[in-house]
């Protein structure tokens, strides 16, 4: 596909987005590809540049703060399509081609675990389970994986994403502005790994607090006055 860009959101990934940078290259040759570095203190954005990514440097403002700063960045860039995945390993980017497959009919197509052998940890999967009805009982729309965080886009929806996207607000968040912004979305069940090492959003006493943020966020997000478009 032509004017395909990708984004890899990353902090403190060394170890890791060397290799998800070449197994995008390997599925997508002719692709863009450019790591949000959001405040590591490791070499992720030295290791993302020697294995040819482009980066943008982000401070430590959290993941919602890597997104917000990805997406305005990249709309001063040419494509027509920007898939989104993490630099941890979970998200094979070997399933992209699956995403690009459907974005030509909507807005926003989401990797989903639902319908494949990868649900993850029942702390995760009853997580994910509560957001779901959540964003369900606040769009009217339900959606079975509201934690994944690889995309396919349109440049439609990283406008809106980049104009109204709060920093503090991601996963199920980003499904309820997406609906409320009327864009539609569709999700394509992908078989995804789990993180092998480091710390992840959903472990431990982290998983309560993130389930808690994204459920105070997301109602924030639908009670409150659509802005207009820039």
């Amino acid at each position: 596909m032509q004017g395909l860009a990708v984004m890899i959101p990353a902090h403190n990934e060394a170890q890791r987005v060397g290799e998800v940078i070449d197994r995008v290259r390997g599925t997508l040759p002719e692709s863009d590809v450019f790591v949000v570095d959001s405040g590591s203190t490791d070499e992720t954005a030295a290791v993302a540049k020697a294995h040819g990514a482009k980066v943008i440097a982000q401070g430590a403002s959290g993941y919602g703060g890597a997104l917000q700063a990805g997406y305005s960045a990249l709309l001063k860039e040419s494509w027509t399509t920007l898939v989104q995945l993490d630099a941890d390993g979970q998200h094979p980017p070997e399933a992209i081609p699956a995403l690009l497959a459907e974005i030509d009919d909507v807005h926003f197509v989401v990797a989903s675990r639902e319908g494949t052998d990868s649900q993850g940890a029942l702390h995760r999967r009853l997580g994910n389970a509560g957001l779901s009805l959540a964003v369900l009982g606040l769009t009217g729309q339900r959606f079975y994986d509201v934690t994944s965080g690889m995309w396919a886009m349109d440049r439609k929806t990283v406008n809106v994403l980049a104009d109204q996207l709060p920093t503090d607000t991601w996963d199920a968040g980003i499904r309820v502005l997406a609906c409320k912004a009327g864009l539609e979305m569709r999700e394509v069940p992908v078989e995804m790994a789990e993180r092998e090492t480091g710390d992840s959003m959903h472990d431990g006493w982290s998983g309560p607090r993130h389930f808690i943020r994204s459920l105070k966020t997301s109602v924030r997000i639908a009670w409150r006055k659509q802005p207009s478009m820039r």
